[in-house]
């Protein structure tokens, strides 16, 4: 499968991103993930995500690019200004119909 086809991704993985991301996989869905340390990225694909359909970005223009049409981008950061700031780091990245009805779930 084309690695730019994944059907949601995920930004944020701390303990509920990682486990989000792995129970949507577990469900046949191709998740793209994504987080500000791409050391964690890293990390979380060569442990927990090892042998999935989990896939990582280093950058949102790299994670927004492996998302099929429209896109589906679940935040699972911190509560307050950072949610804000993570959005207006994705904004431009999308097009129209990809925010129609955003899904923002916050990590406390």
């Amino acid at each position: 499968m084309e690695e730019a086809m994944c059907d949601i991704g995920v930004i944020g993985l701390v303990v509920m991103g990682r486990n989000l991301a792995l129970n949507i996989s577990d469900h046949g869905y191709k998740v793209a993930v994504f987080n500000r340390t791409n050391s964690k990225v890293d990390e979380f694909l060569a442990q927990e995500a090892k042998d999935t359909s989990i896939v990582g970005a280093h950058s949102i223009e790299e994670l927004t690019s492996k998302l099929k049409t429209p896109r589906r981008i679940m935040l699972m950061v911190k509560a307050g200004e950072v949610v804000d700031q993570t959005i207006e780091q994705v904004l431009p990245h999308l097009q129209e119909g990809d925010t129609g009805r955003p899904h923002i779930v916050f990590e406390l």
